[in-house]
């Protein structure tokens, strides 16, 4: 349907240009919350999360249909990556390293790979009389399928009764069933405990969908500009996140790009 869509546009324009887009991107997340209840097993506290550089690039499709109004379907690998940093309370009662409970700082580091398709409908204001020297202003729809992700955490653990302080690590491969390990060791002596979780889905959607506003130049046969996608849908599993003590949680995306391309004709 896509690929009729744009054999159809391409037969009504008045030009078509096909070319290649490069540059970093940013990503965070908002609309973050739950309904208060935050429980889950082994942790009890908040999290943080910035952004983290990424990069994006791929093919466009650029179809006028007028003078002034166009529309720009795309197809782009995106490697997005957020940071969060959390404060928790770890408690265990068989833990044979903890006495009871410890303070935990840690901070996480989200990569995940995306193959996007954005389909913009782009408003042009000329210059030099010159369909191909415009500022351009694009908005329209975006939909995202993630193909790989993953979250490695490292942190700190202080005993908060004998003050003893532990290294925190963990590695988490996306969509994939597989074991989760997390390692608490001891910093003095290097003895440590290891925690397993067996993840039978992912706590995050492979698809999202949103809204992408873009802004750039164009000079003849290059662009640059920026762009934002604001996803709009619940990009967590929150049935995952419920059986983990979290009960309504949600989370959006939003990803930011600077962008340089090159049209080939």
């Amino acid at each position: 349907m896509a690929i009729l869509t744009l054999f159809c546009c391409v037969s009504l324009a008045q030009e078509f240009r096909m070319g290649l887009r490069v540059g970093p991107n940013f990503t965070t997340l908002y609309d973050v919350k739950s309904d208060g209840m935050y429980s889950p097993s082994l942790f009890g506290g908040k999290q943080n999360y910035k952004m983290a550089v990424g990069v994006r690039g791929g093919l466009v499709f650029d179809v006028a249909l007028t003078d002034v109004i166009g529309l720009q379907p795309a197809i782009y690998y995106s490697l997005q990556r957020y940071v969060s940093k959390g404060e928790f309370v770890f408690t265990d009662p068989e833990s044979k390293l903890i006495e009871e409970s410890a303070t935990m700082k840690t901070e996480e580091d989200y990569r995940n790979q995306l193959v996007q398709i954005p389909v913009l409908v782009n408003f042009r204001l000329h210059f030099k009389n010159n369909y191909r020297n415009s500022v351009v202003f694009g908005v329209g729809p975006y939909f995202s399928v993630a193909v790989a992700g993953r979250d490695v955490m490292t942190g700190t653990a202080t005993d908060n009764t004998t003050g003893v302080n532990y290294e925190i690590e963990s590695r988490e491969n996306y969509y994939k069933h597989e074991e989760i390990n997390y390692y608490i060791r001891n910093k003095v002596d290097g003895t440590a405990e290891e925690y397993s979780a067996k993840v039978a889905t992912h706590p995050y959607k492979r698809c999202d969908f949103g809204f992408t506003f873009a802004l750039g130049v164009e000079l003849n046969k290059f662009y640059i500009g920026a762009a934002c996608d604001l996803g709009v849908v619940n990009s967590a599993n929150s049935k995952e996140w419920e059986d983990a003590g979290i009960k309504g949680y949600t989370q959006r995306n939003v990803n930011t790009q600077i962008t340089i391309g090159y049209y080939f004709n």
